[in-house]
């Protein structure tokens, strides 16, 4: 019986011919493919340019002798690559060059900048150098506050010593980020820990004290260990205590409006019209983040 060896030959170049072309077809189907998916991530806007921050503030005298707050905003125009910093220093009230410090505590974060966003251990660090210099330049006469936040796209590190505010409203809700470092915070902590009634530490004569300062030596720079996430609508407002002496944390959000620059003309409105006999000088920066229409 003899073999059809041409047949078989035929038949085989014709399933090579086939398969040579399903892998081209299926290549360039494969290439075109990866050509549009290519395409429609590039031309989709990165999260962080789709965010845009407006700033405001205010800086009130109270009833003290001199205004002692300093603050300090990093250009907005900068914000896409440097991201944006923004700090208020209280000068301690009571002591001599509160002022003088506040001013340099200011003016020693606008030197930091721009701030690496991703080394927050290191940048508590300068800050605490920065307060040991103070040290032993004004040998405890003097001191101040800092709160201090830095935000780069959807994300926030912040860094607190004393006892200005970081406040964060979010859904109507005001929530304080950092803790207090004055005595009061201290005597809380210590009848919690004995299961007493905290109802007596308020009206203690050293509750206000600041445990920790800016010009003290090596105090504790409370700072973000991790970026928090904000969202769309979110507003940060930094500031002395002078505007929580007069508008308590849970009433602020009731002074909260759309943009950042009602909001701060709202809640320095909101501490003037209380007309508080020892109103402490009240500065604050209020930060509204909002998401850019496509």
């Amino acid at each position: 019986m003899e073999i059809p060896f041409g047949d078989l030959s035929a038949e085989f170049h014709s399933v090579v011919f086939a398969s040579i072309v399903l892998f081209f077809v299926s290549v360039g189907f494969f290439v075109y493919l990866a050509y549009i998916y290519i395409k429609r991530k590039n031309s989709r806007v990165p999260e962080e340019a789709m965010i845009t921050l407006e700033c405001a503030f205010f800086i009130e005298q109270g009833k003290r002798q001199a205004q002692q707050d300093s603050y300090y905003v990093s250009p907005l125009e900068d914000y896409r690559k440097y991201g944006v910093v923004a700090c208020v220093a209280d000068g301690m009230g009571g002591l001599k060059h509160g002022k003088e410090i506040s001013e340099k505590v200011v003016k020693f974060v606008d030197d930091m900048c721009p701030m690496s966003f991703f080394a927050p251990e290191q940048n508590a660090d300068e800050l605490k150098r920065f307060s040991n210099v103070i040290y032993d330049e004004y040998k405890l006469e003097g001191g101040s506050t800092l709160a201090l936040i830095q935000i780069s796209g959807y994300f926030m590190n912040y860094y607190s010593v004393g006892d200005s505010n970081i406040i964060l409203i979010r859904d109507g809700v005001a929530t304080m980020l950092n803790p207090k470092q004055n005595y009061l915070a201290h005597l809380i902590k210590d009848c919690t820990i004995k299961n007493m009634q905290t109802n007596a530490v308020y009206t203690h004569p050293d509750s206000r004290a600041l445990v920790d300062f800016m010009g003290n030596y090596n105090p504790r720079v409370i700072y973000t260990k991790k970026p928090l996430r904000l969202y769309d609508g979110d507003k940060i407002i930094i500031s002395s205590d002078g505007l929580t002496d007069a508008v308590s944390l849970r009433s602020i959000p009731h002074y909260i409006k759309d943009s950042a620059t009602a909001t701060a003309r709202s809640l320095k409105n909101a501490v003037a019209i209380k007309k508080r006999l020892k109103q402490d000088n009240y500065t604050g920066i209020v930060i509204s983040i909002k998401r850019s229409p496509l």
